[in-house]
């Protein structure tokens, strides 16, 4: 009896997996922009540092060959963490914040006219921002800082993402132009 449930299982997850698959649906964060954009360089940031690590992983995942060699680049103009008072408690001192992370950039092609090399612009200069708030408690400063990274990988991630999306939705469009 354990034997004929445990295959009734299987059977349910892979014809599950079938229909899911069949309907379009892709896990989040797994687009492949190789056909609008094969190559990119990324610049602006240090290659090494994590921005620039989680970027060029963002877009390999995508299917982009990450590479100094690219005529397309992706110029990171602006990178920030900012954190704000947003309420006090009776003493003067705060005890809730907002945490702000911001992401600009801009994405351009280096293209030949004549026998001089030109910047096309495939997508205007933007920024993203993130904004998360959190409770401040004296009495968990240790924890609350853990918190507060946390919460900035968070939007940092999330930031990543909505610019993969941009960069999609705007390559996808010029191309069917």
């Amino acid at each position: 009896m354990f034997a004929k449930s445990q295959q009734t299982g299987i059977i349910f997850t892979l014809l599950l997996g079938l229909l899911l698959s069949g309907c379009g649906f892709h896990l989040r964060g797994s687009q492949d922009l190789s056909q609008v954009l094969p190559e990119l360089r990324i610049s602006g940031i240090e290659p090494h540092s994590e921005l620039g690590k989680l970027l060029a992983q963002a877009f390999s995942n995508a299917k982009v060959i990450v590479t100094e060699a690219a005529k397309a680049e992706l110029k990171i103009t602006r990178f920030e963490k900012s954190k704000r008072v947003l309420s006090l408690d009776n003493n003067g001192r705060a005890n809730q914040y907002e945490l702000s992370y911001q992401l600009g950039f801009v994405l351009f092609r280096k293209t030949l006219q004549g026998d001089k090399e030109v910047l096309q612009e495939l997508m205007p200069a933007q920024t993203l921002t993130e904004k998360r708030e959190y409770l401040f408690d004296a009495n968990q400063v240790l924890a609350k800082a853990d918190e507060e990274n946390q919460l900035y990988r968070d939007m940092r991630e999330a930031a990543i993402l909505q610019l993969l999306r941009r960069v999609q939705f705007s390559l996808k469009r010029q191309a069917d132009k």
